[in-house]
């Protein structure tokens, strides 16, 4: 379902059913996008389990996607590597030199 799998940016909010909590991790995984997830679960040890194995450069648990300044904003796969936001974003744009000089 292109839907679920391909990386979609708009107001969509895709529901499907599956069995258990794995086969969810399974299906989020089974794209070849990886920017944002949201995980909503009143398992602690669901949204640890899902911290772990969700694949994806940003997950939000049990909040809307809205990434915090200080933060950047990541991805996997071919949804990017890396971020731009924030302090750790303009390492990502900046490269050390060091020149040496005799006088």
């Amino acid at each position: 379902m292109p839907v679920i799998r391909d990386e979609i940016f708009g107001p969509v909010l895709p529901i499907m059913v599956v069995d258990d909590f794995d086969e969810a991790i399974q299906k989020a995984n089974d794209s070849e996008y990886g920017l944002t997830s949201s995980l909503y679960t009143a398992s602690l040890a669901n949204a640890m389990k899902g911290m772990r194995e969700i694949d994806f450069g940003e997950t939000y648990i049990n909040r809307e996607n809205f990434e915090a300044m200080q933060g950047f904003h990541a991805g996997t796969r071919k949804s990017g590597v890396g971020g731009a936001d924030g302090p750790l974003g303009v390492e990502e744009f900046t490269r050390t030199q060091m020149i040496y000089v005799e006088a």
